[in-house]
């Protein structure tokens, strides 16, 4: 992938950072005639709201950081989710014992769950084997609503349904997806220094230890140990000059595990935190229907209002997925 992205888009891979991106938000910000950008970010859009606080603190308005991904090393940060997806697969594994007729207990579930993963791996079928399996997984522990689909999905073809009761709305092989997954691995690998490729073999080794067959779909950052252009450095992220960041973040995200919203706030010094406990589920604000939430994060893009301390939401009932 390294070698393909150098020849057909090599003179172009220096510009397509995050970095870059900051400036041409603040020239939108500068042609709409607004002295200051006021801004809510998710997900990866909290990484690009942080680099932003960087280069132009005194031009950020209020600002909203959701699902945070952190200021780290983005490989380190993939080997961190691809921990964290392992601990979901085992909530998951929780979650569905004694229900959609996959076992009695984790263990049989997991069981059952690497049947259906072992079907695929040996023939795949239209286009789908064991790397679709795994991409339809990682899609579905981000989501606590996503559960009841995943494992209506795996008792479907554990009863002989097939391959399309796995599958989930959206082909994995269509133009959009495509361009999607190649501008992650591009911006990821532009954003600073790259992994040492034993580093990758051995942080696969480690994971693999963890479960042998584990979920690395999110290792967008692998590729970047065989990158052509090597950034000079890294995207700088936060400041303790920029105004006060309000920071989201569900107790239990696997996608962008609550850490990464810590460290951010240790580069925002005026920044607050709103945690939504006991939540497994990427994307919080206006996403997961807390009124906690909703009220506290709303309250700041609209009156300013800044949380005076760090706001902990809870959950009505179990923190476990619906």
């Amino acid at each position: 992938m390294a070698d393909d992205c150098a020849r057909h888009a090599g003179r172009l891979l220096p510009h397509l950072s995050t970095e870059q991106t900051a400036y041409d938000m603040d020239a939108i910000r500068a042609a709409l005639g607004e002295p200051r950008a006021s801004y809510l970010g998710v997900s990866y859009g909290s990484y690009l709201g942080a680099a932003y606080t960087a280069l132009f603190p005194h031009r950020v308005g209020r600002m909203v950081l959701d699902s945070v991904v952190g200021p780290g090393n983005w490989y380190d940060f993939d080997v961190l989710q691809s921990r964290a997806l392992l601990r979901q697969r085992d909530t998951f594994f929780a979650w569905a014992a004694g229900r959609h007729g996959l076992g009695g207990t984790p263990a049989e579930v997991c069981a059952s769950y690497l049947r259906v993963r072992a079907g695929p791996a040996a023939r795949p079928v239209a286009g789908f084997g064991p790397a679709e399996f795994d991409r339809a997984v990682y899609r579905a522990l981000g989501r606590t609503e996503r559960c009841t689909p995943l494992a209506d999905g795996l008792r479907g073809y554990l009863t002989g349904g097939g391959v399309e009761t796995l599958r989930p709305a959206g082909a994995f092989d269509s133009p959009e997806s495509r361009n999607y997954e190649a501008a992650n691995r591009i911006v990821k690998c532009a954003d600073g220094p790259p992994p040492g490729r034993r580093d990758v073999v051995t942080d696969l080794r480690r994971t693999r230890h963890l479960d042998p067959r584990p979920v690395l779909t999110g290792m967008e950052a692998s590729v970047c140990a065989f990158w052509h252009h090597r950034p000079a450095h890294r995207t700088p992220l936060g400041s303790p000059q920029a105004p006060p960041v309000l920071l989201v973040a569900s107790a239990h995200d696997p996608v962008t595990p609550v850490e990464g919203a810590r460290s951010l706030q240790r580069l925002l010094p005026g920044s607050r935190l709103v945690v939504l406990d006991g939540d497994h589920s990427h994307g919080v604000f206006a996403s997961r229907g807390n009124a906690c939430v909703d009220d506290a994060v709303a309250a700041y893009p609209v009156d300013g209002a800044v949380p005076t301390a760090e706001v902990r939401c809870p959950v009505p009932g179990l923190p476990r997925p619906e």
